[in-house]
């Protein structure tokens, strides 16, 4: 088998990529990654808000697979649950990072939240505002694990309208692509 590894590292480099995890996701991945993270933005002189938010953003992302991925894979048999598969990516674009998620969908799944997202992206910061609030006071809905909050946090605590891709997968499901700039 022939790799390449220093191509991609080169790449992600040239591409200023900070961090990206590819691979089962669980909530020690989270935790022990998340604090990795907040060190190195710390080190490249972040202000402390834009930490806080990229860190925030980078949680929900993380949240978001561990959740909704499509791709499980069995834990092994003393230890319960599943983990899920996808991908997070953290970056910066001139003078804003960006924090990038996907993870496979089944296509009602994809075709509900890239709605979700058309809606957030045509509010401006006070109507989401007022939408989480209008959300948080709702019940979550059935089969969710919440009532859409994070997706508007994350739409809130970023810089500019979320941006999306959906891409077929050959099993007619969908690999749905996330990207928060803050």
């Amino acid at each position: 088998m022939s790799f390449a590894l220093f191509d991609l590292f080169a790449r992600l480099r040239d591409q200023r990529i900070i961090f990206c995890f590819s691979g089962p996701a669980s909530q020690s991945v989270v935790e022990g990654v998340g604090e990795v993270l907040k060190q190195k933005m710390e080190q490249d002189a972040a202000g402390s808000e834009i930490v806080r938010r990229v860190f925030a953003v980078f949680v929900e992302q993380m949240q978001n697979v561990i959740n909704y991925s499509a791709e499980r894979v069995a834990g092994p048999p003393e230890k319960e649950g599943e983990t899920r598969m996808g991908l997070v990516v953290v970056g910066r674009e001139g003078d804003h990072f960006f924090v990038m998620a996907g993870n496979v969908m089944n296509a009602a799944e994809a075709g509900k939240l890239s709605e979700q997202v058309r809606r957030l992206q045509a509010m401006d910061k006070e109507q989401m505002k007022a939408f989480f609030r209008e959300q948080r006071r709702k019940e979550s809905p059935m089969g969710s694990k919440g009532a859409g909050l994070g997706l508007i946090e994350t739409a809130r605590k970023a810089s500019r309208p979320l941006e999306f891709d959906l891409q077929e997968t050959e099993d007619r499901r969908y690999f749905f692509t996330l990207k928060a700039t803050i």
